[in-house]
């Protein structure tokens, strides 16, 4: 394996990373899909589906930043295999759940395995790719997550008519154990590879130095920027990801195959723009603007779109819903793919994992408190006030980052705008 050129190999780690969001989502989303199901199987109420929603976010929230600072630490090829081997195995032992606190209590375990995937993979990227190279390998891992729930809703569909819902869990798990054995073959330093000085000089590696004070990157305004923009944003993702089948059965009608026909949709729209957003930031750093001027100009473009959100819950045709909630998750993707990607054009890569991890606790920090206010608002009112909200934090999220986000003067001497 150590025979092949570096030039070939990063795409295959590139490809490796993304399958594992791939799989990172498909056991995420599985318990969103089955929800209907499981709501009347294990005898759930709105109420109790949202407090074991919010398990695995406060979970996740602590464990992205707690994962985050230990892939800085341990690196991302030994913190890429302890995540996955976790999450795999709670996966499976959902399949063992018998009610409300039984499913809470597994899924605020996997919680705990699941966030640490995200700077594992970031860091990985900026290994293997040079600066300007970054903006795809970034949205390949990042788009796996949509791709995941692109696959999620056939799948886990299809498994559950045929072999009965706990089969749902049990593959996806089995699946990752899979990934876990390949991983560990293959990922190296680039370094470790053939490959000519002209590519090793453009890698710009770093020592392997423990990462910056957490006190000492939160002082830091960009680092604030993007920690308060995915606050207010990532909560979007967490509604359209936990809801939308229960919102598309109880208010639109579909059945469970209407759910694994159509509802992977939406995230194929999310897919698409992920890997739109990562190129066209490559093409605009390619024609002169810097890298985080270019990514800034995505992020601004796509919050510009967001309040078409706002229209789904009212609009009577369940086509054209499925449509706007197309539109959102291009956007949110979009957002999910630059805010990751600026990272390493702003702080050194020995604290990528740390600020990826601050930005991720944040978010699901967020999207832990908005799924309490969605069950609220679904039980005392309607899907419609949720989809107002969720129609406009990306707004919000862009006057953030127009107001904090800087360049360094070491890199540009500009202001980001």
């Amino acid at each position: 394996m150590l025979r092949v050129a570096y030039q070939k190999m990063r795409w295959v780690i590139a490809g490796w990373l993304t399958l594992s969001t791939i799989l990172n989502l498909i056991d995420r989303q599985t318990l969103s899909i089955l929800a209907p199901l499981l709501r009347d199987h294990l005898n759930l109420s709105i109420q109790a589906y949202a407090n074991v929603v919010t398990a695995f976010q406060v979970s996740y929230s602590v464990m992205y930043t707690v994962g985050g600072r230990l892939v800085d630490r341990i690196g991302e090829r030994i913190g890429m295999a302890a995540c996955i081997l976790w999450w795999s195995i709670c996966t499976m032992l959902t399949a063992l759940a018998q009610g409300a606190w039984s499913l809470a209590i597994i899924r605020f375990a996997l919680g705990l395995g699941e966030p640490a995937n995200y700077p594992a993979a970031l860091r990985a990227t900026t290994r293997w790719f040079p600066k300007e190279e970054r903006g795809l390998p970034i949205a390949m891992f990042s788009s796996g997550s949509a791709i995941g729930n692109v696959l999620a809703p056939p799948l886990i569909a299809g498994l559950t008519l045929w072999f009965g819902w706990r089969s749902g869990f049990v593959l996806p798990g089995m699946l990752g154990l899979a990934w876990l054995a390949v991983w560990l073959v293959i990922y190296r330093k680039p370094s470790d590879y053939p490959m000519t000085a002209g590519q090793r000089s453009a890698l710009e590696t770093e020592e392997d130095r423990g990462p910056q004070g957490w006190f000492s990157l939160l002082k830091d305004r960009n680092v604030l920027a993007l920690v308060l923009s995915r606050f207010i944003t990532d909560p979007v993702w967490s509604f359209y990801l936990f809801w939308i089948p229960e919102y598309l059965k109880r208010e639109r009608g579909f059945s469970l195959t209407d759910i694994g026909l159509y509802g992977w949709m939406p995230f194929l729209a999310g897919a698409i723009g992920g890997m739109t957003a990562g190129r066209v930031s490559d093409m605009l750093i390619t024609s002169g603007l810097s890298p985080v001027k270019a990514k800034a100009r995505v992020l601004y473009i796509a919050a510009i779109i967001a309040p078409l959100g706002i229209l789904t819950g009212s609009v009577h045709s369940s086509a054209a819903a499925m449509f706007l909630i197309a539109v959102m998750a291009f956007v949110v993707f979009s957002w999910f793919i630059n805010t990751a990607a600026i990272i390493p054009d702003l702080v050194p890569q020995n604290s990528i994992g740390s600020v990826l991890g601050f930005m991720g606790t944040a978010g699901s920090a967020a999207g832990a408190l908005f799924t309490q206010m969605v069950g609220y608002l679904v039980s005392h009112y309607s899907y419609v006030a949720v989809f107002s909200v969720a129609g406009s934090m990306h707004l919000l999220g862009a006057l953030i980052l127009r107001s904090l986000l800087r360049e360094k003067a070491r890199v540009t001497g500009e202001i980001t705008g």
